[in-house]
């Protein structure tokens, strides 16, 4: 038993080296982060209601876009620390961070053995998005880790004996398959049963494997799924009425996917950013997929040919199913992550096996690892002139530099290894590289974003300015960064669910024109400048973000009140 744990507890504390450095340094950042903080926040706020655990609300209001697992998730973690803030809300996305490394171990070693696990866990750790999803507080990192592990469960009891006690283990392990499916459906909606039911049933069909489909017990486990789902959402329904059902499920769902309400892109957009998103892996994964993919048209029937022929209809049904959808996020692609490691991961050691007959391709590919990260390194100071003047702290562009030139030596000593028949130890050394800058720029240079993509400032400035009783609105939308850091409801301007995303200009100049009280307005810059006729209200103060930031203004009463104080500090 130990001997089958260490290799886990090994990976859990190489994830958490990476992962959990700076989780709490930075403040929670638009558009995703805040919001779900403030929804788990509200869940909390007493009075306790197990009505607002099965309708989350945000600014108080019923809150249709997204299922509420990520949501119970943050609270949990909120009610551990005495409260929801930025380490409660991205503790979900770092758990499941980690839990995606070990079941990425586990399942490569299923596919294709412990060699290749060890290979395929940092590739996937260390690709882009992930390392960027499991420090931020979004759903997407709770999302994968359940697909991920559905699909695991479904492996263990395939790629098993089909006799004796394998075959008792086929039938819980297409249950579990479900019950994940189910619960990753609580976390983001439908998706969480498509993608994996989509690479499974595909590839049992172009493997025309009957056995394997009955097997999977499609109707019992689509029960198994209902019921989980129901468990929440028939309580939902019930307690928030046939709008709710509406809006979730045809709105946020079917609209969502078929026409591109939210995020529309051109057809072709994943095909842009896919490469960035599994950098700098991009650059050896085709290659590595080219070797296994000629290994498994070698040797058809074997059982690492079945497993490639799997990871690739998993990766193309995943990557067609997005990119039909007329609404598109690059986070999206997350779902694309763990595949690609492990055809990446098998392909170096089949590469390693048969040098050289792929050592020319390989090597050129390894090159261009270094390239990469040497053209960054000079890139950084060009990329900071646009940057206003004294916006980043003295050493700040050289320690960035200092911090690329991690991977970019990486690379080199693992071109170097590569060259001498080693192209594994290549992935080792890079992703060495690539965990060491990651922990490092998360707790000494993220923080510096704080300054433009942070409303703390501006609501410490309306909470220290505005008294209790005084009504503040937020323009055109309620941001719940201002409504998290502020700990008030805001009234709300936006007239209502709008497609386009715009305030009620009408409703807005009756909120500024009110007597009864002073009132306060955070209104983005671009929004403010495009009222006509102004409004009567006295700018007291703004935030740091140039393009999409906001202006604070409040009545002359107010703004007179504003005047007496000290200088806030920054």
């Amino acid at each position: 038993m130990r001997g089958r744990l260490l290799p886990y507890l090994v990976l859990c504390a190489i994830a958490l080296a990476v992962l959990l450095p700076g989780i709490g340094s930075r403040d929670l950042w638009n558009p995703d982060e805040p919001r779900y903080a403030e929804v788990a926040r509200e869940m909390l706020e007493p009075p306790l209601a197990l009505e607002h655990f099965f309708v989350p609300r945000l600014n108080g209001e019923t809150y249709v876009h997204k299922p509420p697992l990520h949501f119970w998730n943050i609270a949990f973690f909120g009610a551990l620390r005495g409260g929801v803030d930025e380490v409660a809300a991205r503790l979900p996305s770092l758990f499941a961070g980690v839990g995606s490394v070990l079941v990425v171990f586990a399942l490569a070693g299923r596919l294709f053995g412990r060699a290749a696990a060890w290979l395929a866990a940092p590739v996937f750790l260390t690709s882009a998005l992930v390392m960027w999803n499991a420090r931020v507080g979004q759903i997407d990192m709770t999302l994968t880790f359940l697909e991920l592990l559905a699909i695991l469960f479904w492996a263990r009891g395939h790629f098993a004996a089909r006799e004796g006690p394998a075959r008792r283990r086929r039938s819980w392990s297409s249950l579990a398959f479900f019950a994940c499916a189910g619960l990753a459906t609580l976390a983001k909606g439908p998706v969480g049963l498509i993608v994996p039911v989509l690479a499974v049933t595909l590839f049992l069909a172009f493997e025309r494997d009957r056995a394997g489909f009955a097997e999977l017990r499609f109707g019992r486990g689509l029960l198994l799924w209902a019921a989980i789902v129901l468990a929440w959402f028939g309580p939902a329904v019930w307690m928030a009425g046939r709008s709710y059902f509406d809006a979730l499920l045809l709105d946020q769902t079917l609209s969502r996917y078929a026409a591109g309400v939210y995020h529309p892109k051109p057809w072709h957009y994943y095909f842009q950013t896919l490469p960035g998103t599994f950098a700098p892996w991009t650059l050896l994964a085709p290659i590595a997929i080219y070797a296994a993919f000629r290994r498994s048209r070698e040797e058809p029937g074997s059982r690492h040919a079945q497993a490639v022929r799997f990871l690739l209809i998993w990766i193309a049904s995943t990557f067609v199913f997005f990119s039909l959808s007329g609404g598109k996020r690059t986070v999206y692609l997350l779902a694309l992550a763990a595949p690609l490691a492990m055809l990446t991961a098998h392909g170096v050691l089949l590469i390693r096996d048969r040098w050289p007959r792929y050592r020319g391709a390989f090597l050129a590919l390894a090159a261009s690892v270094p390239v990469l990260f040497g053209i960054v390194v000079a890139a950084i100071p060009a990329a900071a002139r646009d940057l206003p003047e004294g916006a980043l702290p003295n050493g700040t562009i050289v320690g960035l530099q200092v911090l690329a030139a991690l991977p970019l030596i990486a690379g080199l000593a693992g071109l170097w290894l590569a060259a001498r028949r080693r192209p594994d130890l290549l992935i080792a050394c890079l992703a060495t590289g690539l965990g060491l800058a990651m922990s490092a720029t998360a707790v000494r240079y993220l923080p510096l974003g704080d300054a433009f993509k942070s409303a703390r400032a501006l609501s410490r400035d309306l909470v220290q300015w505005a008294e209790a009783d005084e009504p503040y609105a937020i323009y055109p939308l309620p941001d719940a960064a201002f409504l998290f850091y502020t700990r008030r409801f805001a009234v709300d301007l936006h007239g209502g669910a709008k497609a386009d995303d715009q305030g009620d200009e009408e409703a807005l100049r009756r909120f500024a024109a009110r007597t009864d009280k002073p009132i306060w307005l955070l209104i983005e810059r671009d929004n403010l400048d495009a009222l006509d006729p102004p409004l009567e209200l006295i700018e007291v103060s703004r935030d740091n973000d140039p393009r999409q930031g906001h202006v604070l203004l409040t009545t002359p009463e107010a703004a007179a009140r504003v005047a007496a104080f000290p200088e806030p500090e920054r």
